[in-house]
């Protein structure tokens, strides 16, 4: 495939997933854009389409390789464990990208009294246009019991795994009391242990304030909304008493308490082994497993690319500068990557986790402020070596400019540095999300994630389902970016396959 036709297909590709976008479409493949946030899904159209649009404009008829690539790939091909593995995440790519195709709670297809749609790619569709009387969402699992049971002509076609990998599971709300300060679930002698919350009076849908209890006292984080589910109030309880509180609404929140009716509630969510409904089970929220790890790895691919590309472009420039113009410019840029390498990252992630709740982007961003700093010392270190041989020197004398040295030469000499580098980076942001969830400073709670599986499942061994398949999950995918990372470096040592004669 040539430069060209790579350039058009790339230009058509990023024209149908804003067409499609447009249409309020959802269509797999085509969404993966926009499977992070709307913003950064227009900024890579816009960037896809200028991509394809100079590739069409000054690609050449053929990839013009040179015989030491060539030969690098090669190298690379002939590792069987890094080439099989690559080819596996490969697959795991393509088969994240079938999105709601694969994992998700809305039908593919729905034929209803000789009429066909489409849920999965439309969107929301009422229970009205199925016959229901609830005008909500069409629960497309029920839906299907009651075509079956009426045998009428009508069906139902549901992925092969019919839930969506954020929370899915209808609840199962139980009344919370209180007996001598001590919270009890209602004909219960035992102390509670959970999350309870009470609700506004006149939008029972909407929380109003939730405490973690444990042994019948509250311990832990208290969290306060309003009637617009924005949140005014943040506490923590140790033992049943307040320890610290924090009012976002400027002494408001106090006069809300006036709204509520006056009963603790809590959601139950008991989790159950791995059955024909729940091929891996569930956690103890009520999330189907499998479909949570399917979400968790979406997370990850997206996260990958946007930390990657975000380390790399900063990464290059700041090092490709550092090291070729040097003196005052290199003193200085080195001293403030050494006052940010110190910098604790922890902190800076409790910190915002506590003002805001971090989406993917903010929380990949975070991690990659703190992570360029490696891949700008690798570059800077290969510019300056390369910036001292002689066809620098040789191109300087026939009146190079400086841009078309630096990309033109230089850089593509150093290259290597980033294939070799990518593969670990992958790693270390998969691993540094996981790590982010695990400890509760990552994505929100209702988001999948493999470091909540993790640590909810190390929480109670009695569910071994749980903890069990994240770090399956976890685990394959880490080894086999390793085992990719150790072949690329293998294949791209220049001292491994260089003699001298």
């Amino acid at each position: 495939m040539s430069p060209r036709t790579t350039g058009i297909i790339i230009l058509l590709y990023a024209a149908l997933s804003a067409l499609m976008r447009g249409l309020s479409l959802s269509v797999p493949v085509f969404k993966i854009p926009f499977l992070s946030a709307a913003v950064f899904g227009w900024v890579l159209l816009v960037l896809l389409a200028l991509t394809g649009g100079w590739l069409l404009w000054k690609g050449r008829r053929h990839w013009q390789l040179s015989p030491l690539t060539l030969k690098q790939f090669r190298r690379f091909r002939d590792i069987r464990r890094g080439y099989v593995s690559f080819l596996v995440l490969l697959g795991l790519v393509g088969l994240a990208s079938l999105d709601s195709l694969i994992v998700g709670k809305r039908a593919l297809a729905v034929r209803y009294e000789g009429r066909f749609y489409f849920p999965f790619v439309t969107g929301v569709l009422p229970g009205t246009t199925f016959g229901l009387k609830d005008d909500s969402e069409t629960d497309y699992r029920e839906l299907q019991r009651l075509f079956r049971e009426k045998g009428a002509g009508n069906w139902v076609l549901l992925p092969l795994v019919p839930y969506d990998p954020k929370l899915d599971t209808p609840e199962t709300i139980e009344d919370v009391e209180l007996r001598d300060g001590i919270a009890y679930h209602v004909h219960d002698s035992k102390p509670f242990d959970g999350r309870a919350y009470t609700t506004f009076r006149d939008k029972p849908e909407q929380k109003r304030q939730e405490w973690v209890f444990r042994h019948g006292l509250k311990q832990g984080e208290m969290r306060g909304w309003d009637l617009n589910n924005e949140q005014v109030e943040k506490g923590v309880f140790d033992k049943g008493q307040r320890t610290a509180y924090t009012d976002y609404s400027e002494g408001k929140a106090a006069a809300l308490e006036s709204q509520t009716d006056g009963k603790m509630l809590t959601v139950i969510y008991p989790p159950s082994p791995p059955s024909r409904r729940h091929f891996l089970g569930t956690t103890s929220s009520g999330g189907d497993v499998l479909a949570i790890l399917f979400g968790g790895m979406q997370q990850s691919i997206i996260a990958s690319v946007l930390f990657v590309s975000f380390v790399f472009c900063v990464g290059v420039a700041a090092g490709g500068a550092l090291g070729y113009f040097g003196g005052v410019l290199d003193l200085i840029g080195m001293r403030v990557i050494e006052i940010l390498s110190v910098l604790p990252f922890l902190f800076v992630v409790m910190i915002i986790s506590s003002v805001i709740s971090p989406s993917l982007p903010v929380l990949v961003g975070v991690i990659a402020f703190f992570s360029w700093m490696g891949t700008t010392i690798y570059i800077r270190t290969a510019v300056l070596r390369e910036k001292a041989r002689d066809y620098v020197a040789s191109a300087r004398l026939l009146g190079t400019g400086t841009t078309r040295i630096i990309f033109k030469h230089i850089l593509p000499n150093s290259i290597a540095i980033l294939v070799t580098l990518a593969p670990f980076e992958v790693a270390a942001i998969i691993t540094a999300l996981a790590g982010l969830d695990y400890i509760g400073f990552g994505l929100p709670p209702e988001e999948p994630s493999w470091g909540r599986l993790l640590h909810e499942g190390t929480e109670d061994f009695n569910y071994p389902w749980i903890v069990s398949s994240a770090f399956f999950a976890m685990t394959l995918v880490l080894v086999l970016v390793t085992f990719v990372g150790e072949a690329v470096r293998e294949a791209f040592d220049p001292k491994k396959f260089t003699t001298y004669q």
